[in-house]
């Protein structure tokens, strides 16, 4: 029962610090085999149960003790967070628009917006996302963390 505890304390918890080794292996590792068994079941529902599980630990927890085990708050994610959220506003305004308003996103037809019909805007919002999650990623897994090693405690 201890175990389960300290598995869900890291999973759910930003506090603390976390080290590049583990964040690979009880965070990417996971991620990925779950990602890929979501993806084989190709059901809305279990994707929808996918992202509500993985979504607090792989934003905002497990990032946020990676900052703070690299001498910074872990706030500074937040600075990523705000260029995705604009990148897929301009996405998801953009794909609406092309399929005939937000309303018909969710009326059950398949979609009918091909990459063709999507302007600038769209794929520029999708863009920002893609030239920051690498730059994101890089941040968290490349450079290394030196307080753990110093005992120190940044919140």
């Amino acid at each position: 029962m201890e175990r389960l505890a300290a598995a869900l304390r890291f999973y759910v918890s930003p506090r603390g610090r976390v080290g590049r080794k583990a964040l690979f292996l009880w965070c990417f590792v996971p991620f990925v085999v779950l990602a890929a068994l979501a993806d084989r079941a190709n059901n809305a529902a279990v994707s929808t149960a996918f992202w509500l599980l993985v979504a607090w630990p792989l934003f905002v927890a497990l990032p946020w003790r990676r900052m703070h085990d690299m001498e910074r708050r872990g706030a500074w994610n937040l600075v990523f967070y705000v260029f995705y959220a604009v990148g897929f506003a301009f996405f998801l305004g953009e794909y609406a628009a092309s399929e005939g308003g937000w309303a018909a996103l969710f009326d059950g037809t398949p979609p009918h917006t091909v990459d063709r019909d999507l302007t600038a805007s769209g794929m520029g919002g999708f863009s920002t996302v893609l030239i920051f999650l690498p730059i994101h990623l890089v941040w968290l897994y490349a450079i290394s963390g030196r307080a753990a090693e110093k005992g120190r405690s940044v919140s």
